[in-house]
């Protein structure tokens, strides 16, 4: 299950990664194995050919693995780091309905980042944790000020 933080319980020792690409080619490209394949397909509809190729959606260019979109390097990001904590402010609908799917990671995002089809996740506040099965419950959650 995924644990979203909010800014106020963000433990000093922990990472915030912001800047999901530079991360993603720095660092989560070389980690990549055959678990990547269904994200990247599921997400933006390429195939991954070999560890640092893709094949274009749109003709089946070979591309190389940074042209993935932010979205998709985020949900890779958290799949492959379980340590940090990850922004998701610049994923859209598709990521952030496999990062909601996901069994473990760390989220952060100053504002309400949530799939509508959201089955479960946890929030960390510096009250607590909580856990919820509902979209409009976390939703009131996130929004409440720290």
């Amino acid at each position: 299950m995924i644990t979203v933080y909010k800014k106020s319980a963000i433990p000093e020792s922990e990472e915030v990664v912001r800047f999901n690409d530079i991360y993603f080619n720095k660092n989560t490209a070389e980690l990549l194995d055959d678990r990547a394949k269904d994200t990247i397909k599921r997400i933006d509809q390429s195939e991954m050919l070999e560890k640092y190729a893709i094949g274009s959606r749109f003709d089946g260019t070979r591309l190389n693995i940074d042209k993935l979109s932010t979205g998709c390097k985020t949900v890779l990001n958290i799949m492959y780091n379980p340590d940090k904590i990850f922004d998701i402010c610049e994923c859209g609908e598709n990521a952030l309905e496999v990062i909601y799917s996901l069994e473990s990671g760390k989220v952060y995002c100053e504002y309400p980042m949530i799939a509508f089809n959201m089955e479960k996740a946890q929030g960390m506040d510096k009250d607590g944790i909580y856990e919820f099965d509902d979209y409009e419950d976390l939703r009131a959650w996130w929004k409440n000020e720290d």
